[in-house]
């Protein structure tokens, strides 16, 4: 049997270019009025079995790439020295990071959108090409309080199986991604479609489903897509977004 050694320069890299994708995703998120003052959160895993996190008490807007600790599986914060754990945090991320090997990355928000949606008995509605493109990558998670009790991880994984987007029930949103940028991306996608259900339903009006032939097509439509537009088109132009807008975010 051959054992798999890594490269410490290359960790080295990645962890940096990880940090780098996260703080810009935490300001992109923060430009967009998504963050709930400090308590909401995003993960990254990184190649030594440990994952990045946002710090207690810190700001979306204050987030750096050297600001964002590094936590084990365990729950021990290893770096920096001092820094504070959302208990949350810990029970979501290191839950749905443990559950699914292809996850890189975890965002859960508590948007005002995404919480209007979260209360609806149907969920997420297809109403838009929007919501029409996730739609069928998302799933439902009970409310359970806060997320402070590591059992409910176990829940947490049956419940996202292997779609890729969720909602907390009476609590707010959640996307994965097998990077920053396939993760935000959908964040995008389905913060989008809520904000887009809550003023449709808001007008008062009769509202329109999409076609049952078109919601039928659409993820082999996606599925063609596949990723190549996040990586090569969407996430770059995030990053001279960030680049331009928060010029600190990768300190």
């Amino acid at each position: 049997m051959t054992t798999m050694t890594r490269d410490p320069e290359t960790d080295t890299a990645t962890e940096a270019a990880l940090r780098r994708d996260l703080a810009a995703c935490f300001r992109l998120c923060a430009q967009r009025g998504w963050d709930d003052h400090i308590t909401t959160h995003m993960s990254a895993r990184l190649p030594d079995g440990t994952f990045l996190l946002n710090p207690f008490g810190l700001l979306f807007e204050e987030i750096t790439a050297s600001s964002l600790m590094r936590v084990d599986f365990g729950g021990t914060v290893i770096a920096p020295d001092g820094a504070m754990m959302n208990p949350a945090a810990f029970t979501i991320h290191s839950g749905v990071l443990s559950g699914r090997s292809d996850v890189n990355c975890v965002i859960h928000l508590h948007t005002i959108d995404g919480a209007a949606v979260s209360t609806m008995k149907e969920g997420l509605l297809p109403l838009t090409q929007t919501a029409l493109q996730v739609i069928h990558d998302v799933a439902y998670h009970d409310y359970e309080g806060v997320a402070d009790d590591l059992a409910e991880r176990e829940r947490l994984q049956a419940d996202l199986g292997t779609k890729n987007l969720m909602i907390l029930r009476n609590h707010g949103t959640l996307t994965t991604g097998g990077s920053v940028g396939e993760a935000f991306y959908r964040m995008m996608t389905l913060e989008f479609a809520c904000t887009s259900q809550v003023r449709a339903l808001g007008t008062g009006r009769e509202i329109v489903h999409a076609p049952k032939d078109v919601q039928e097509a659409m993820p082999a439509q996606v599925a063609k897509l596949g990723n190549l537009f996040v990586h090569r088109a969407f996430w770059p132009a995030m990053l001279r977004k960030a680049a331009r807008d928060f010029p600190s975010f990768d300190a």
